[in-house]
């Protein structure tokens, strides 16, 4: 791992980890302790062939609706030569993880941003401790 000059925390894997879908991610996001019990924010970039690239870790100051009122603030972590997709991984325990009605205007903003750029929005996954939802599967 290496802090990135920002207050992100980044992970560069140095192996081929796969993340087919929201599942993968979760099972991968698991291997970091305490994952889902606390507020906080992964933003996972991906290769063309979904694997992944980068984890950048946002802590617990970031919001899902912050990436709308910021439309580059995941992008500006991305790997040097980019990404091909992007998926968050959003951990906000205690309050479930059924979308609300504003999650979802959320990730429909945050889809068209993504696309305005050029690296799609694979996913938004909410997680509360264990459980979690993909709202691309909705």
């Amino acid at each position: 791992m290496c802090l990135q000059a920002s207050s992100a925390l980044g992970f560069d894997p140095p192996e081929r980890v796969a993340l087919t879908g929201a599942g993968d991610a979760i099972a991968w996001a698991r291997t970091i302790p305490d994952f889902g019990w606390y507020h906080e924010v992964y933003v996972l970039f991906l290769s063309a062939d979904r694997a992944l690239r980068r984890a950048a870790w946002l802590g617990s100051a970031a919001a899902l609706d912050d990436f709308v009122a910021w439309p580059d603030y995941s992008l500006g972590y991305a790997p040097p030569d980019g990404a091909d997709a992007v998926m968050l991984l959003v951990c906000r325990p205690g309050e479930g993880v059924e979308p609300t009605p504003d999650d979802r205007q959320v990730f429909e903003l945050l889809r068209l941003a993504h696309d305005a750029r050029g690296v799609p929005l694979a996913d938004v996954v909410l997680v509360d401790g264990r459980r979690w939802c993909s709202m691309a599967a909705l």
